[in-house]
């Protein structure tokens, strides 16, 4: 039996439950042949991409996706409701600055940040837990940031609906607390009905937890991640759209 344990408690929990179908199988087939029930199979299992059964390397790679995904949600929504709580929005207004401008200028710094607070992370994953990196590292920092991109519209989204600065860190908090329902960081996504499953692929943080334990833990290429990678961009678009209208709408 080959199992993968990317994931240790299905893997495990999968193993046991093979060698139990198995040999309950076996027990039957020499029941009907007279020899009483006693015959045994030798289950040889193999185990890929965590050997050991070791929870970290399944849980860590969340908990950076986590980290990372709640700073930048959190700096992101900070931008315009910073500005319109100290009364500078409106001096920004009569400038000759464009919107798409002011959007972007709010977006690049919480961009940088979430890469930066990512590239902090990853010796510590690493080196500190031991976690392996088996894929790409180019190819996670790149998937990172299309992540990071989409989760900076999420946050100027609502930033532009906040009015205060504590209103729009209670939003962050509201969205962190649904979105992780649907991302695979408690649950797998696996296991969820039919309709939340539909839901959760519309989550850039569920793309993102699968494409850091399949970089980390498979070494999965980009071929068989493009899915996920085409996921991003969509999401990242389609929320930095709603964003911009949403500041616009809102400014004007």
């Amino acid at each position: 039996v080959v199992a993968d344990a990317s994931n240790d408690v299905a893997g495990s929990t999968a193993l046991r439950a093979a060698e139990g179908a198995i040999n309950d199988f076996v027990r039957r087939q020499m029941a009907r042949r007279r020899e009483g029930g006693r015959g045994r199979v030798d289950l040889r299992a193999t185990v890929r991409f965590n050997p050991t059964f070791n929870f970290r390397d399944y849980t860590i790679p969340a908990q950076v996706g986590f980290i990372v995904y709640q700073v930048t949600l959190a700096v992101a929504s900070l931008g315009l409701a910073r500005e319109r709580e100290l009364g500078t929005l409106e001096q920004l207004l009569v400038t000759p600055m464009r919107r798409f401008e002011l959007i972007t200028g709010k977006a690049i710094p919480a961009i940088l940040i979430g890469l930066v607070d990512f590239l902090l992370l990853l010796p510590l994953t690493f080196w500190g837990f031991k976690v392996p990196l088996r894929g790409s590292l180019g190819l996670l920092l790149g998937l990172s940031f299309l992540f990071v991109v989409a989760e900076t519209g999420w946050g100027i989204l609502l930033s532009s609906i906040a009015r205060t600065q504590q209103q729009a860190i209670l939003y962050v908090f509201v969205v962190a607390m649904t979105e992780i329902a649907f991302a695979g960081y408690l649950v797998p996504v696996e296991n969820l009905p039919t309709l939340l499953r539909f839901i959760a692929q519309l989550s850039p943080l569920q793309h993102y937890l699968a494409i850091l334990r399949s970089v980390m833990l498979k070494g999965t290429p980009l071929s068989l991640l493009w899915p996920r990678a085409l996921a991003l961009v969509g999401l990242g678009v389609g929320i930095g759209l709603v964003a911009l209208l949403s500041v616009q709408h809102r400014l004007d």
